[in-house]
């Protein structure tokens, strides 16, 4: 790599070159805010020195340019606009500050100490295979980001990539880089430029980078640049100008015998070298298309290696089977069987688990959608308005007093006071304004809509009057107090019973005072609707005003519209409760109760009280207590299930949320039968095959190989069509600005063989 020879120059290139080497022990200039401490590196047009920060202390690297002619600091302008295009990216080094109208024009860089890739490779000669195809991902992926950003390198050679302090590769010198709205050539460093790129007609091609980044690893492994020989060598020192140069160079790669000393590296398998020999195909046809693709063969390779230990042990399983098969023969039967069977009820279960957890999130979006709807009601202006006017109607206080006890609200006595209620312009309007927004919501599953005052009095609501299990007495509950309702008290349950008024108990004392009210958006526990005698659940959210919660608003939706489980013929869902109270282990939703609905009949009392036992919750395997009810006679069968906890997210009064547990599950359960029905058919028929069993686990074994055969040949059909040049999309034309063959802002040594288009001033 140090003995290659240095571009060609003109007299006055030398002159100046001959000039900075004569200057290397005092800068150009002195910046402000910089001490300039040594000497990094120099270029036909330009010098790099290592400086220090006087306000922060921080090393860096200003590069600065010797000429001053129009098109150079038209190249500085371009260098740096590509540079400040890939800001914060990891990949690239960093532009710190630009000095357009100093003299000499300048840009400060990071400062990256551990120098250049080829100072690592003239200090080591060659990397180890897992260490050079480290950095070669590195690269890929950073080049990756340049091409996503519109942006081509064209000139990628070991002393374009920095070392960062993890030994990370950065991407530096974009002096020959190209933009997507540039159409002129870049020629880069001789060996590292596809051949085609060494044409000054040539468009800019993705295809460029690609060879480069094959030179580049090739170089990592080997300790030399593809197609490098002495013969090409001689050949390009022997000829005349550039377009003579560029001819010899690329015919001399085109005509040569593609590399082949990576493939002799121990570590360098079949596959990573033809990743290799596909990036430095002297075809641009043959060659990877983009740098994604590199990468998805790279994924491709690993997968392959992954899957290796499995072949391996899909060819000897079977002979190790037939072995134990043949030492045990019949009396291992049983014990295999059984092993079948665990293994069957492991899947289940996890199956199982896995269709509950889906059903689970199924459950999270409906809860998460009627939050959204409860918070709607307290976002509804006009519903604000006259809910308002309502509580602050002086009318209306003493009717509302009335009204707050619970223990009143199926009396005969109270119904004058009610009908006094109803009757008045306040809860008319406040009904109105109900009925619109509760319209305006896209779902039809909402079983009612309601608003409560401070009392627990339900001052307006709007019921789903399709709900052919509504009784007359409970078509209008306005005016009923419901402040023993958990969404209504943030209580865990209904609160405990106490009061009696004919054949309903009631929970909540009379004095107001000591009645609790919900403070945030809250799920509430499931209870048995006295309107239409099925489960439902809440969701309420409080009604402020002056800091202070003066109502809630809230909806109500059945369990049965509320959750919507697709059933197979042996595999079901249901929803219960776990929360802790009177309702743990409630059996809310359930197959045979979507079925009576269907069929349009209540659901009966006994079967709505099944409930899962406390200990039927923490094992994979159980009897669902439906099937003890002479309507589930179907269900009674023993099943393996698996249980998923309902979450949803939370909202916080920052905005922001966090995950809550409903206090839900859904168990997904599958019949024991039918799940280890295959394992004892295989049983049965290795009983009855018993004087063949050797003929038949040879048979398997075959079979299993055969398995295994094709799943190597769709391993190799899938990794050809990644190498299929054909299979991808042509390379897009990027284009450039040119600045020559500057270092890097830690090159130190001489620079390899580059090839630019000359500039005039």
């Amino acid at each position: 790599m140090t003995n290659e020879p240095t571009q060609h120059q003109s007299p006055e290139e030398l002159d100046d070159a001959r000039n900075m080497s004569m200057s290397h022990h005092r800068p150009p200039a002195q910046i402000d805010g910089y001490e300039m401490l040594e000497h990094l590196g120099s270029g036909a047009f330009g010098q790099v020195w290592l400086a220090l920060d006087a306000n922060t202390g921080r090393r860096v690297a200003i590069k600065f340019y010797n000429r001053r002619s129009v098109s150079d600091v038209e190249a500085l302008a371009k260098e740096v606009q590509k540079l400040v295009a890939l800001s914060a990216n990891r990949y690239v080094v960093q532009l710190l500050d630009v000095g357009w109208q100093a003299d000499p024009p300048h840009y400060v860089m990071d400062y990256l100490a551990r120098g250049s890739l080829e100072d690592l490779l003239r200090e080591r000669k060659t990397l180890p295979v897992d260490e050079a195809l480290e950095l070669f991902q590195e690269i890929a992926t950073g080049l990756m980001h340049l091409h996503g950003k519109g942006i081509l390198h064209c000139d990628l050679k070991p002393g374009n990539v920095l070392l960062d302090q993890d030994s990370k590769p950065r991407l530096a010198d974009f002096g020959q880089s190209r933009l997507s709205n540039e159409a002129t050539p870049a020629l880069g460093t001789l060996y590292y430029m596809a051949p085609e790129q060494a044409d000054l007609s040539a468009s800019p091609d993705t295809r460029w980078d690609v060879y480069a980044l094959g030179a580049l690893f090739y170089v990592m492994l080997t300790g030399r640049p593809p197609y490098q020989h002495q013969t090409l060598s001689e050949q390009l020192e022997s000829s005349g100008d550039i377009h003579q140069r560029l001819q010899v160079y690329r015919q001399g790669i085109r005509s040569a015998r593609p590399p082949q000393q990576h493939h002799k590296i121990p570590g360098v398998d079949r596959l990573l070298a033809e990743i290799i020999d596909r990036c430095i195909a002297a075809d641009p046809k043959r060659r990877f298309a983009s740098v994604q693709s590199i990468l998805l063969a790279l994924r491709q390779r690993q997968e392959t290696i992954n899957r290796r230990p499995l072949l391996v042990l899909g060819f000897v399983g079977p002979l190790l089977l037939l072995l134990i098969m043949t030492m045990f023969g019949w009396s291992a039967y049983r014990q295999a069987v059984g092993d079948s069977d665990e293994a069957i009820i492991s899947k289940a279960v996890e199956s199982n688990r896995f269709a509950a957890r889906l059903a689970a999130r199924s459950v999270t979006s409906q809860i998460e959608e009627y939050f959204r709807a409860a918070e709607l009601l307290v976002r509804e202006q006009a519903l604000l308005t006259a809910f308002h006017q309502l509580v602050d109607d002086r009318e209306l206080t003493p009717i509302r007093q009335q009204l707050a006890n619970p223990a009143s609200n199926f009396s005969a006595t109270m119904n004058p006071v009610r009908q006094t209620f109803l009757a008045h312009p306040s809860q008319q309007s406040l009904q109105v304004a109900l009925q619109t927004v509760a319209k305006s919501w896209h779902s039809n599953q909402v079983s009612s809509w309601w608003i409560y005052d401070r009392f627990g009095n339900q001052v307006a609501s709007v019921f789903d009057q399709s709900d052919a299990t509504l009784s007359q007495e409970f078509v209008n509950t306005v005016g009923r107090n419901y402040c023993f309702r958990s969404y209504f008290a943030g209580t865990d349950q209904d609160l405990v019973r106490t009061l009696s008024t004919g054949d309903r108990e009631f929970t909540v004392s009379t004095e107001l005072e000591k009645r609790s009210i919900v403070a945030e958006p809250f799920l509430s526990a499931v209870f048995l609707s006295e309107a239409t005698g099925t489960w439902k659940i809440a969701f309420s959210t409080p009604i402020h005003h002056d800091g202070a919660v003066v109502g809630v608003a809230g909806l109500t939706v059945e369990m049965g519209n509320f959750v919507d489980f697709e059933s197979a013929a042996n595999q079901y869902a249901l929803l219960f409760d776990q929360r802790p109270g009177s309702n743990r282990g409630i059996i809310l939703e359930h197959p045979l109760f979507e079925e009576l609905r269907r069929k349009g009949q209540a659901i009966p009392a006994e079967l709505a009280q099944s409930r899962i036992p406390g200990e039927m919750m923490v094992i994979d395997e159980f009897q669902d207590p439906i099937g003890a009810t002479k309507w589930g006679e179907r269900y009674s069968h023993r099943s393996v299930i698996g249980m998923s906890e309902v979450s949803y997210a939370k909202k916080l009064p920052d905005g922001g949320s966090q995950p809550k547990n409903s206090g839900l599950a859904v168990v997904v359960a599958e019949s024991f039968d039918e799940v280890i029905r295959p394992s004892h058919q295989l049983g049965d028929r290795l009983a009855r095959l018993a004087l063949i069993a050797s003929l038949f686990l040879i048979g398997v074994a075959l079979a299993m190989w055969w398995v295994v055969v094709r799943m190597l040949k769709e391993s190799r059909r899938q990794l050809a069509r990644v190498f299929n040049p054909q299979a991808e999309s042509g390379a897009s034309s990027l284009p450039a600005f040119s600045d020559g063959n500057e270092r890097t802002p830690n090159a130190d040594s001489a620079p390899t063989q580059s090839i630019h288009p000359r500039r005039k001033a």
